[in-house]
């Protein structure tokens, strides 16, 4: 008995040994790229600190397992896999770095900071985790940062705010927390900000409309409480406003009609009131509504028939009354209906429009609670329509 539990005692530690070894020969094996090797190589065309943040780039986020790392080391640095440069041969310049979805994984590098002429950063779909840099700021050039889809924590830096030509910023599907809006209010080029699935717990600021480039704003589930500003309405080039599933309240904004480039809103799951802004009926060009699982209350306003290019409508789960407007009978896009739990009359569909919504593919229209209700003392005028 003794000689046989001496046996397999020599045998765990010899298979002990062997795995230690193997261990030890996969790390050397990871060849990281050298920076004296690389960047004080003959013929380098961009300056070695550009050529150092690239490298640490690399070796913190285990380039050696990248998805596709060709030509990384090489001399011309145009030629590596997601980088692009620009400027006279020998004297060239980072402007373009985009390592989306390349199997990056790993804390972002404070020195990207030293890529001074870069225009675009794309990092998104990786698996990055960590801050983002607070010296992200001093890319005084970039107009381009999508950090989407990664694991990325803490508050987003208030250097965010000295991106002066920042168009896009994308930072959607997260774990980012604190604040961002009160950094990002003053950036007036950005034109796209996507921050969905983050953790941020804060307002809309009054000064939205700040932004006054701005075409594409999506943040479902990102904490955001209060109310939606009256300013918001100035935004006259924003075409997608997505703020479903947060903790928002109080009214619509009643001059949303001024918003002419509006084609659609989803302010679905959150817990606004009042009634429907009658104005938003002026924007016939409108696509998509989602309005549903909040406290609406009142009628459907007429005007509203005549966004004839409507193709989805969500206002299920309010309180609203009345009939839908004949005016809807004209939608012939329409493909997605649904008005259930509410407090419509019966007939919800008019008789003179039901052929209508008989051709509708998705559409729901019951349960009803059937309110008695017929006063709402919240009414705040027509802004003009």
């Amino acid at each position: 008995m003794g000689i046989k539990w001496s046996y397999y005692q020599e045998m765990i530690r010899f298979k002990f040994y062997v795995a230690l070894v193997l261990s030890l020969w996969t790390l050397n094996s990871q060849a990281n790229l050298d920076f004296n090797t690389v960047c004080l190589q003959p013929n380098l065309n961009v300056p070695v600190l550009e050529c150092n943040a690239l490298i640490n780039l690399y070796n913190i986020t285990d380039g050696d397992n990248w998805v596709n790392n060709n030509n990384w080391g090489a001399a011309d640095v145009g030629s590596w896999y997601g980088v692009d440069t620009v400027g006279p041969l020998g004297a060239q310049n980072v402007w373009f770095l985009d390592l989306a979805s390349n199997g990056l994984e790993g804390i972002v590098p404070s020195n990207l900071k030293d890529l001074t002429e870069l225009r675009h950063l794309r990092l998104d779909g990786n698996v990055l985790y960590d801050s983002i840099p607070s010296t992200f700021g001093e890319l005084a050039n970039l107009t381009v940062l999508t950090m989407g889809n990664n694991l990325l924590v803490g508050d987003v830096p208030e250097s965010i705010s000295q991106l002066s030509n920042l168009q896009v910023l994308q930072l959607q599907n997260n774990q980012l927390s604190g604040t961002i809006m009160s950094k990002v209010v003053g950036l007036s080029n950005l034109e796209s900000l996507w921050i969905d699935n983050n953790a941020f717990v804060e307002s809309l600021p009054t000064d939205i409309n700040q932004m006054s480039s701005l075409e594409y704003f999506s943040a479902f589930n990102v904490g955001f409480v209060g109310s939606i500003p009256q300013r918001i309405t100035d935004l006259t080039q924003l075409e997608y406003l997505f703020l479903g599933d947060n903790e928002m309240t109080g009214k619509l904004p009643v001059c949303m009609g001024n918003m002419s480039a509006l084609r659609q809103i989803d302010l679905s799951r959150n817990q606004l009131s009042g009634r429907l802004p009658v104005s938003l009926g002026a924007l016939t060009g409108f696509e998509f509504i989602g309005l549903s699982h909040n406290q609406l209350s009142g009628l459907i306003p007429d005007l509203w028939g005549d966004m004839t290019l409507l193709q989805a409508v969500y206002l299920n789960s309010n309180r609203l009354t009345g009939l839908v407007p004949l005016g809807f009978g004209d939608m012939s896009l329409m493909n997605e209906f649904y008005l259930n739990n509410n407090d419509f009359s019966s007939p919800v569909i008019p008789p003179a429009i039901d052929n209508w919504y008989q051709q509708i593919p998705h559409a729901e229209i019951i349960p009803q609670g059937y309110s008695d209700e017929v006063f709402y003392a919240d009414f705040d005028g027509t802004c003009g329509f």
